[in-house]
């Protein structure tokens, strides 16, 4: 009677134990996904903050490296040994003469392809580099302008002028370039505007003005400053250098200051 019992006992145990092997045998692979699955949610989310905080490194690195390239570019233009004023009353003969000299060197040519690359390669990090083919296409590339506003600060429109037209030479016949707005008072206000004659949009403008409404606290004094765009929206953008606007000012929406 006992063996029977235990037999018995030993076959419900049996039993048991398969049932058991078989839902565990079911169940597993769910366990094992939803641990994979958890575990892949780590590494995605730990990838991305190791990519956000390596560009983040990366931006940080370039726009130290162009702030570096300008400081030098600055040094540059403050060895040429002439002022504005005597810039203004040269003969053109005389003024190309000096200007091929300056701004056609080996080491002014140098500094303006590190420009170029690590502007690009900033643009690149921030996602704005401009397409072949965009609203508007613009004609000028924004580190020509910042190099173009340095100069005009320390060598005046005519250096900066001249500037410009040699980054200017294949700006196409659908782009019309208007010199030397002045106001009623005879004050340039925008050494140059460039239009794109089809939709009649301004996509670049070199502008010297009030930024009152960009600067806290406000201030009636003129900065030189540019617009660059596409679009009326982009166009409607200040664009300026640290290193002409003094510190106490600090821009506000609307002002971007490098």
């Amino acid at each position: 009677m006992n063996s029977l019992f235990s037999k018995k006992r030993m076959k419900n145990v049996i039993s048991l134990l398969c049932a058991f092997l078989l839902v565990f045998g079911m169940t597993l692979p769910f366990f094992t996904n939803v641990v994979s699955a958890e575990t892949n949610k780590v590494s995605i989310k730990d990838e991305n903050q190791y990519n956000s905080a390596l560009s983040e490194k990366e931006n940080i690195i370039l726009t130290q490296k162009l702030s570096n390239i300008e400081d030098e570019i600055d040094d540059y233009l403050k060895t040429i040994p002439y002022t504005e004023e005597e810039f203004e009353t040269m003969s053109d003969e005389e003024f190309d003469k000096i200007f091929n000299t300056y701004f056609y060197s080996e080491e002014f040519l140098e500094l303006e392809r590190e420009h170029g690359e690590v502007y690009s390669a900033l643009e690149g990090q921030h996602g704005e580099v401009q397409p072949a083919i965009a609203p508007i296409f613009v004609p000028i590339l924004a580190h020509v302008a910042r190099i173009a506003l340095q100069t005009v600060v320390r060598h005046g429109t005519r250096v900066a002028s001249s500037y410009l037209k040699k980054n200017l030479k294949k700006v196409g016949k659908n782009y019309r370039l208007i010199w030397n707005i002045k106001n009623s008072k005879g004050k340039v206000t925008t050494l140059l505007s460039i239009q794109h004659k089809p939709t009649k949009q301004i996509v670049f403008r070199l502008d010297n003005g009030s930024l009152h409404a960009y600067l806290k606290p406000g201030t009636s004094q003129w900065f030189w400053h540019f617009h660059i765009g596409g679009t009326p929206a982009a166009m409607k953008h200040h664009y300026s250098l640290r290193a002409i606007i003094p510190s106490k000012y600090k821009p506000k929406p609307g002002l971007t200051l490098f």
